[in-house]
């Protein structure tokens, strides 16, 4: 249920529901406000459960380049405290001149001056920085010496392996219904089938679950998977993207879950032990991982994915469904 006007007392509810039936065209004007609303009711409060208004706002300021100040303006005025998440959409927005735009922005934001600072000499990563990933061989991976060897306690986990990216994604797509976020999913996708990585073949899941879901509700998302399709090289990005496809139009999406799942407790129980450390996951061991939270929102099914906005019990909006048969 969206809003034509915020309510008095608006919940985080409100705020999802107006997220769900956004149209950039009618909408955009109110954004800024409703991000407020969003600062206001704490849902900025913790980082890693929060990628789907940092992705709605890059959306926002990526999708218009040339209100992009104009827009930045209007979302400085949310609580100091959230402001980097605004520092960060900017980073994320794909916006053609995003260095400008962190620039002139980052003096009305003080308190997230470093950050900004940052992410301008390219120490924090953003969307498209190139990942500097491990390369092991055959050798490597059937040798028992390396699959016992100590991993660095303190190495970055690449950007685009973490939960809350998927949400990032989700979120630039709502606010500006565009290919880039889509685009960026679909190379995800043959990570859904990864035999060495807990962490890639859970994103690369989430992914495939999440496109084919909002698919089957929104015709013009599955028009635009099939216009993409038409577009991949990579054979196996296009066999998970053509299954995904089909999954939406049939509309047998719990497949893909079980599927998933099958997959990750047979890596957990057979793969090299380099890769079962699934700390990082919190309540996977108990079976808390799940996919799909948000992937009503591009159809309005408001109280499908209500239930999956986290308060902090998960690391990601987009993990807290798959656990539940619908």
């Amino acid at each position: 249920m969206a809003f034509a006007v915020p309510p008095a007392k608006p919940s985080k509810d409100d705020v999802l529901a107006w997220i769900n039936a956004y149209d950039p065209n009618r909408d955009a004007a109110r954004a800024p406000s409703v991000m407020k609303m969003a600062s206001d009711l704490g849902v900025l409060n913790d980082p890693e459960g929060a990628g789907m208004y940092v992705g709605f706002m890059a959306g926002m300021i990526g999708s218009n380049p040339k209100k992009a100040d104009a827009v930045i303006d209007k979302l400085v005025h949310m609580r100091a405290a959230d402001h980097w998440a605004i520092v960060r959409a900017i980073a994320y927005s794909d916006h053609p001149d995003w260095r400008g735009l962190m620039t002139r922005a980052a003096p009305k934001m003080p308190t997230r001056a470093l950050m900004a600072q940052r992410y301008l000499e390219g120490k924090l990563p953003t969307p498209d920085t190139p990942l500097d990933e491990e390369k092991t061989t055959w050798k490597d991976r059937a040798n028992p010496a390396k699959w016992f060897a100590k991993k660095e306690k303190n190495k970055e986990i690449p950007l685009d392996q973490r939960p809350e990216t998927l949400d990032i994604y989700w979120g630039y797509y709502y606010a500006s219904r565009s290919a880039p976020p889509v685009e960026r999913m679909i190379k995800m996708l043959p990570w859904s089938v990864e035999r060495d990585s807990v962490e890639k073949l859970t994103i690369g899941s989430m992914a495939k679950f999440t496109l084919a879901m909002n698919a089957s509700r929104d015709p013009k998302l599955l028009k635009l998977l099939k216009t993409l399709q038409a577009q991949q090289t990579d054979k196996e990005t296009a066999k998970q993207l053509a299954e995904t496809i089909e999954a939406a139009e049939t509309v047998e999406i719990s497949s893909l879950r079980k599927t998933a799942l099958d997959r990750l407790e047979n890596l957990k129980r057979m793969g090299p032990g380099s890769n079962r450390d699934v700390a990082w996951w919190g309540k996977l061991g108990q079976g808390a991982l799940s996919v799909g939270c948000i992937a009503a929102a591009a159809t309005g099914q408001v109280a499908f994915g209500l239930p999956c906005v986290l308060g902090g019990a998960a690391s990601s909006a987009v993990l807290n469904y798959w656990a539940t048969p619908y």
